[in-house]
């Protein structure tokens, strides 16, 4: 129960400091959750996929919605046709987090991906008035993407943890 709890709060001090530190304090901060994570957390190497998952799961659907201008970037001195490190690093933030915080989740999946729907959004319009990110659509228009998008990464997370967890002959934690 603790570790769960002290991955939810490593996971939230990453959020802040992505969000408020932007390009300039992402990539240090992702670094150092990465190595708390891998020392404080990881039972097995395996996890890494599920984190590497997310954050290719964020290249594209983050990238999609900047393409498609749902989500407008401030200026940046990013300069890749990809989401900026920052967001990234929410994206592996968010692929660690099944091992542990959320794995009661594993055994309830569409309880997991309904309170995703309703708090995912929340995230996203948090942050983006933090970071400086307009939104390029309605608010509401906006929430519903997002919940529907979080809804269903939510059972790939789930998925592919428990199919991590099978093929390493583990049983999880809840």
């Amino acid at each position: 129960m603790m570790k769960s709890l002290l991955n939810a709060a490593n996971f939230q001090l990453l959020w802040f400091a992505c969000i408020l530190g932007g390009d300039n304090w992402a990539v240090a901060a992702i670094v150092l959750y990465l190595i708390v994570h891998h020392y404080f957390f990881v039972e097995s190497v395996s996890e890494w996929w599920v984190i590497l998952l997310f954050v290719v799961l964020g290249v594209f659907i983050d990238g999609a919605l900047i393409f498609d201008g749902w989500l407008v970037m401030p200026p940046s001195i990013w300069t890749f046709p990809i989401p900026p490190p920052w967001l990234l690093g929410l994206w592996a933030g968010v692929g660690s987090l099944f091992f542990h915080c959320l794995s009661w989740g594993l055994t309830r999946p569409w309880l997991l991906s309904i309170g995703a729907a309703v708090f995912a959004p929340l995230s996203y319009f948090l942050g983006a008035d933090l970071a400086e990110v307009s939104l390029g659509r309605s608010s509401i228009a906006t929430w519903a993407l997002m919940a529907f998008i979080w809804f269903w990464l939510m059972q790939v997370g789930v998925f592919t943890t428990r199919l991590t967890i099978r093929r390493n002959g583990r049983t999880h934690h809840v």
